[in-house]
């Protein structure tokens, strides 16, 4: 005889199992008519955990029982690469209460809203520096959505490489600009920059080609936005270090 043979359950696969890959925690601030990513991230946390019981047994039950209690959302945490774009993110939010959800990669999610909290792991020789982005959940739904892709919008994002820091010389020395391609998706975002000290360093966008000049030595940082009509907006940050 078969071992099968005394199996009296069908056999039955679950072939719509899906991976991680495409996951992603989105954002909805203020002013925001829609969700969109918060920032690219190792993981997603859970969306809650284990209902408490409350125990209802008396003296004349032969076994116990109880009743579901309270869910307990608790606080979130996730892993973020550590840099500066995304220390700009977190610093925007610290301690704000905004508005989140889960997105999976099969169009499914949950809702929650949650305050935001950060810090940087220890950093260790041969790996990646990260941090940690505590949520700390004020209001979660307990039931998933179905469907995301009414009430979340793609973000603006850079296609060509943009270095993370830039060296230049002074104004009217040898090396005082530089020059950089700047390429987005979709390819008719508008492109704008901003020194935040142009008495250092200037930035200007011409023909998708952006170039700092140095004026004087010090350093300064450099925000390339990029946006669209119904996109959420992308944006990047350059150190540029005048010498």
């Amino acid at each position: 005889m078969n071992d099968n043979d005394e199996i009296i359950v069908k056999d039955i696969q679950d072939n719509r199992g899906i991976t991680d890959i495409g996951a992603a925690l989105f954002v909805k601030r203020g002013g925001d008519t829609k969700y969109h990513l918060w920032m690219p991230t190792t993981n997603i946390p859970a969306n809650g955990s284990t209902i408490s019981n409350i125990d209802t047994t008396v003296l004349t039950s032969r076994v116990n029982t109880g009743k579901a209690g309270r869910s307990n959302p608790g606080t979130r945490s996730v892993t973020f690469l550590a840099h500066r774009d995304n220390f700009e993110i977190l610093k925007n939010d610290h301690r704000k209460t905004l508005d989140f959800l889960q997105v999976n990669p099969d169009g499914t999610g949950y809702k929650f809203s949650a305050q935001v909290t950060h810090y940087q792991d220890e950093a260790t020789v041969g790996t990646a520096l990260t941090g940690k982005a505590d949520l700390t959940v004020t209001k979660a739904d307990e039931l998933p959505i179905s469907n995301v892709m009414d009430i979340i919008q793609d973000t603006v994002t850079f296609e060509s490489a943009i270095a993370a820091v830039v060296r230049v010389k002074a104004e009217n020395g040898d090396g005082h600009t530089a020059t950089i391609n700047v390429e987005t998706d979709p390819a008719d975002a508008t492109v704008t920059a901003t020194s935040d000290t142009t008495s250092v360093a200037t930035a200007a966008i011409a023909s998708g080609v952006l170039t700092i000049t140095g004026v004087a030595a010090g350093s300064a940082i450099v925000k390339v936005t990029a946006s669209k009509t119904d996109l959420a907006t992308g944006t990047t940050h350059i150190l540029v270090i005048v010498e």
